[in-house]
């Protein structure tokens, strides 16, 4: 059972628990109705919280409101997965322009080191931890790219990612060499300050991971709960 929440910031605790629990937790699966009273008993506090967290959820794109039938858990089908990729492809195609033309030294060192620890995870066949890294690669470039706006769109296609990837705990990653490749010259254009070539760079190695996407729909039929292996980041 679920520790019950502390009364001090009940709207913010009730998001941040919410959030972990449906992109890591186990507790429902796709497409799975989710019973907003029985969280509510179980986490001591009213359905006012709860709801306000849940429409934050929706807005990221990690739940689904159902007029009249109630909170669903999003099921990532290729379709979905694909109308995200497109969509993150424009947007860290500006993210990456952005960046190699306000990034700092500081923050350039940040990504070498993160890349370093990328290889490093690839020596040792640690998927996860190699996965961890890359998203923390493409979230340090968003941040560099000094853009709130950009930055809260992002937190959105990030977490509805980390979804994805814990919908398909039995897939295995694809591209990984390949896409640590794509993070060196990606970051030696914005090292460069070359904003076309780190937009260019950036669109290719999404358009990359969204061909991927394209390829396994393919050879898929189209079921209601189907999934398609995880794509690396």
């Amino acid at each position: 059972m679920p520790k019950k929440l502390v009364r001090s910031n009940l709207s913010g605790d009730a998001y941040t628990f919410l959030r972990d629990l449906f992109i890591n937790g186990n507790r429902y699966n796709p497409g799975e109705k989710i019973s907003v009273e029985e969280l509510s008993r179980e986490l001591g506090v009213s359905r006012t919280p709860l709801w306000s967290a849940i429409d934050r959820l929706e807005a990221e794109g990690i739940v689904e409101i159902a007029p009249r039938l109630g909170v669903y858990l999003i099921d990532y089908d290729p379709e979905r997965v694909l109308d995200i990729y497109l969509a993150r492809e424009a947007l860290e195609g500006m993210a990456a322009r952005l960046a190699a033309e306000k990034i700092t030294d500081r923050q350039i060192a940040m990504l070498r080191t993160n890349i370093n620890q990328q290889h490093s995870c690839l020596e040792q066949n640690e998927i996860d931890g190699y996965y961890s890294a890359a998203v923390n690669f493409h979230e340090q470039l968003v941040h560099a790219a000094q853009s709130l706006t950009l930055e809260r769109l992002f937190a959105s296609i990030f977490a509805q990612i980390k979804a994805m990837r814990a919908q398909r705990k039995s897939s295995f990653p694809m591209h990984l060499p390949k896409s640590c490749d794509d993070h060196e010259k990606l970051l030696t254009a914005i090292e460069q300050k070359d904003p076309d070539l780190a937009e260019q760079v950036a669109r290719a190695h999404i358009r990359d991971l969204t061909s991927e996407v394209r390829r396994q729909m393919a050879h898929q039929p189209i079921t209601q709960n189907r999934k398609v292996s995880q794509a690396s980041t």
